[in-house]
């Protein structure tokens, strides 16, 4: 650790010896040369903190990171599990020295302040790389910044590295055939989307199904997965003519994001099955929003295979979570099996028989929790959930018919991971109320 945050001043100390390398960054993803002799004066005041900032963070597990304008302060958040803790305050001249540094190094204009840019750097931290996919955007205080941080080693591009359930992913397969209709997963933005959607794509058989994709997968290797060659003056209309004339089965699309590209989709809606993402806080408001941009309810959903709609939810640590015996009815209460003997949770024991301080863990360093899972649901466009959601429909009825049509769900899906001993009931209620 840097900055050593959630130590004491004794702990620091013991730790000095076991300070870690700081980061070392690589080059902008976008290949743009970071001048750093001619901003020099920059550089001397924000490059370092930048550097131990981003050190602490990955150290931490933080697979997000926001440099907020607090007044005369910048406010550093880190994000672990999806669950934020504050990082250092720095004073408004550091943070935006800091800010603009990282800026510098992600090929992106440090000029413009006025207008969000997006862009990233490589780096290296021990040994591992990461991709730090970087935003700006303007506040009356001052630039907003965040980081993505994607750990290289690990990119999580398979259905089973994310959950995805074999329910799902067998019911994906089922979807796949016959080249019509759309697969839309729907989810708040900076939730995982994009990832919950490259594993639907991967869940396809593509030893079956010619897949192309027109989305750009960023860091992730779609194997098996065609790409198109770009022709100059092709339209998205063009792209997916040419495709389809391919005799392609699957078309991985860019994100949903307007009128158009509804329009374009509901074009060749008969005649190749798409899959693509789209912002929206549950399933349930994806399929409204995308029936808005078609025109009318019963063009969006005629156009529908399905939708799933994700949550990410944190997993117990392995090493330390703590093992309980729960009350029968608790068991009743939460419909976990009857069979359900032992439940977990994180460790509550701070002290050891002697009333001296337990360790904390060295693999979740306290937390309980060990990185995160994934809560599907699944609206399956049968003839009757379309009639249904045509009709105008409450979310509430839409969802008991989904119950009815035994289609996957998030309480079903978060009371298996309870009983697996993956999720603790705590975390799966604060799952729920987020």
């Amino acid at each position: 650790m840097i900055f050593g945050f959630g130590k004491s001043r004794e702990e620091e100390d013991d730790e000095l010896e076991e300070e870690i390398e700081p980061v070392s960054f690589q080059g902008a993803l976008n290949g743009q040369p970071a001048n750093l002799k001619d901003n020099a004066r920059l550089v001397k005041a924000g490059l370092m903190p930048a550097k131990n900032i981003i050190t602490d963070a990955l150290a931490l597990r933080s697979e997000y990171i926001r440099f907020e304008p607090k007044g005369e302060r910048y406010q550093v958040l880190f994000y672990v599990d999806g669950v934020p803790s504050a990082g250092p305050k720095l004073s408004k001249q550091q943070g935006m020295a800091v800010v603009q540094v990282i800026k510098l190094l992600s090929g992106l204009n440090i000029q413009e302040r006025k207008r969000p840019q997006t862009g990233g750097v490589a780096a290296e931290l021990e040994e591992v790389s990461y991709q730090l996919r970087v935003a700006t955007a303007p506040t009356p205080g001052g630039e907003r910044l965040s980081i993505k941080a994607i750990n290289m080693k690990y990119p999580l591009d398979r259905a089973d590295d994310i959950g995805i359930t074999d329910e799902v992913k067998d019911k994906i397969r089922e979807l796949s055939q016959g080249r019509n209709g759309l697969i839309m997963i729907s989810g708040p933005p900076n939730s995982g989307t994009t990832t919950t959607t490259v594993g639907v794509v991967r869940s396809v058989d593509a030893y079956q199904y010619t897949i192309f994709a027109l989305a750009d997968p960023e860091h992730r290797e779609l194997s098996h997965i065609a790409t198109l060659d770009k022709k100059e003056g092709d339209t998205f209309d063009d792209e997916l003519r040419r495709i389809i004339r391919m005799e392609a089965d699957i078309i991985y699309l860019n994100p949903i994001t307007d009128e158009q590209y509804v329009a374009s989709i509901l074009n060749v809606a008969d005649e190749i099955t798409m899959i693509a993402e789209l912002s929206a806080k549950d399933a349930i408001a994806g399929i409204i929003k995308y029936c808005k941009l078609a025109g009318s309810l019963e063009k969006g959903v005629n156009s529908l295979k399905a939708v799933i709609g994700h949550k990410l939810i944190r997993t117990l640590c392995d090493q330390c979570k703590e093992a309980f015996r729960p009350n029968p009815k608790l068991i009743e209460k939460m419909g976990l099996p009857k069979s359900t003997k032992m439940l977990y949770r994180p460790p509550r024991q701070t002290v050891d028989e002697d009333g001296n301080e337990i360790e904390p863990c060295e693999k979740c360093d306290g937390l309980g929790y060990y990185g995160r899972t994934l809560l599907l649901e699944m609206y399956d466009m049968t003839d009757e959930m379309k009639q249904l959601i045509i009709s105008g429909a409450e979310p509430a009825k839409i969802k008991a018919l989904a119950k009815k049509q035994k289609m996957p769900n998030f309480q079903k899906d978060g009371i298996r991971l309870v009983a697996e001993g993956k999720v603790s009931m705590d975390e799966l209620q604060r799952a729920f109320k987020s």
